[in-house]
């Protein structure tokens, strides 16, 4: 199997081959032909072993898993799109805090380094969610995986994946961004504000991603909070808090919640991924249903207390 893999990684040949049959076994397992409703709650209950309650949700991932199929706002479609997103950022706190486009790309064999103008980037399709590749030094690097990696998302669907509503229709894209680094030459911290009703209510930051990935959450004003919300392993959480000093408030902690609320206005629940470099606020992303309503929380008594926050008919 690890020879396989090797091969499907670096083996144009083999992976145009093996990818079709990969595809198709990927829609068997996870029932792509189901409907949407049924997907949902079958996930539903598998995360949380009880079913998902559709006329009567109370909890945030309840209520998101709800959204997911309910709730159809052309909006959210144009802010789920990684390329059309920057026009609606522009337009809302300005084209300054966009992280500088270099290249696009509709088909992944273009990607090559003479078709970047930048020696590091990050490479990421438009459509999808969590699917980034760092290049830190194009001459360097060996682009046969990474355009086949790129490929293999290239002809994903999350919204098949997910069966969340804004990433339905949208057309793929392979984007190329200035690479962000921190001094020591880590990525910089990532600051997710998650909004309700356009006001932010508290911040989740990332730590080390590519090392030792924990996950610390604080009030607008910087309390740290007790709850994690991420991926679990059993009972074991995959990004438990940091166990070391956490960090400082970020310098421009009020201007990122005043550029947070004005992207979320129009959504009843969104998150705002922001940057902060070399004192500029630069925007990630907009997430409408963070870890696709499927993180437990603890204690599971958070979950029921952000519910409420959630407007529901």
């Amino acid at each position: 199997m690890s020879l396989l893999r090797h091969w499907y990684a670096h083996s144009g040949a083999f992976h145009a081959l093996l990818s079709p049959l990969l595809r198709l076994r990927e829609s068997l397992l996870l029932g792509h032909c189901l409907p949407p409703r049924v997907r949902i709650s079958r996930d539903f209950r598998r995360t949380f072993g009880h079913p998902l309650p559709w006329a009567a949700p109370r909890t945030l991932n309840e209520k998101l898993n709800c959204m997911k199929h309910l709730v159809r706002l052309p909006l959210q479609r144009t802010c789920a799109d990684k390329h059309a997103v920057r026009a609606y950022v522009a337009e809302k706190i300005g084209p300054e805090h966009l992280i500088p486009l270099l290249a696009t790309f509709t088909r992944a064999r273009d990607v090559t380094p003479a078709a970047i103008p930048s020696p590091s980037f990050i490479l990421k399709v438009n459509h999808g969610s969590g699917q980034n590749i760092v290049v830190r030094d194009a001459a360097t690097t060996d682009f046969v995986p990474i355009r086949l990696q790129l490929s293999d998302w290239m002809h994903t669907s999350h919204y098949l994946l997910s069966c969340e509503q804004p990433y339905r229709g949208i057309r793929p894209l392979i984007l190329a961004e200035r690479l962000l680094l921190a001094p020591d030459g880590t990525l910089p911290l990532d600051y997710k504000l998650h909004c309700f009703a356009g006001r932010p209510e508290f911040i989740q930051v990332d730590i080390a991603r590519e090392t030792d990935h924990h996950r610390n959450f604080y009030t607008p004003d910087w309390r740290p909070l007790p709850f994690l919300w991420c991926e679990w392993d059993g009972d074991r959480p995959l990004w438990p808090h940091a166990p070391d000093v956490p960090p400082p408030p970020p310098a421009l902690l009020q201007q990122m919640l005043t550029l947070a609320q004005t992207l979320a206005a129009p959504f009843p629940y969104v998150r705002v991924d922001l940057y902060l470099h070399a004192n500029k606020i630069y925007f990630g992303e907009l997430t409408f249903y963070h870890g696709s309503g499927l993180e437990r929380f603890s204690p599971p008594a958070t979950d029921l207390l952000l519910g409420q926050k959630i407007p529901w008919p």
